[in-house]
């Protein structure tokens, strides 16, 4: 197992249009009316299903992201400089039901990440560190397993990567006045 910056492209090449899915999502919801997933309704427990923050529109809206993501990589590929690597790339060649499955997946994660967090009594918004930095990439890893054989190393790297560049995204979205919150 290798873990070196080529190892990091190979994996950050495959879990593009699931970051650009997840991290772009919450501009849907800049002063819009949207329709939440769990139609309001509450759980057993008293407490909402998924909460506001998880629309359709946001579901939508993050597939489709993630599809043109895929795209711009189909037509990028062949112009990759792969000459410049002293070391063979492993790098995927992406399509966009790959893209759309790795958006879904995103967003199923994310959407996980919201049940479990409302049964544990955090509201939205709340912080719960790990559980919001990889509920979306487990979920994006585990739909794309089902099409792309992972290798260990990126699991590893992305695992270990996503949670740095996900307090650093949030940050400058609660800069942006996009976030409540700068996790």
């Amino acid at each position: 197992m290798v873990f070196d910056l080529y190892t990091l492209v190979e994996a950050l090449w495959l879990i593009l249009p699931a970051y650009a899915a997840n991290g772009l999502t919450p501009f849907i919801g800049l002063k819009r009316k949207l329709h939440p997933i769990d139609g309001g309704r509450r759980f057993y427990d008293g407490r909402p299903v998924l909460g506001n923050g998880k629309t359709w529109e946001g579901l939508f809206f993050a597939c489709t992201i993630s599809v043109l993501i895929s795209i711009v990589q189909v037509v990028a590929y062949p112009y990759l400089p792969f000459y410049l690597s002293p070391v063979p790339l492993d790098i995927i060649p992406m399509n966009p039901l790959l893209g759309f499955f790795l958006g879904l997946g995103a967003m199923v994660g994310d959407i996980t990440g919201s049940f479990i967090k409302r049964r544990l009594n955090i509201p939205r918004g709340g912080h719960a560190p790990i559980l919001d930095q990889l509920d979306f990439l487990l979920g994006s890893l585990f739909f794309v397993s089902f099409f792309v054989r992972l290798k260990q190393s990126w699991i590893i790297l992305l695992v270990v990567m996503t949670p740095l560049l996900h307090y650093s995204a949030n940050f400058i979205g609660y800069k942006l006045g996009v976030k409540k919150q700068p996790w």
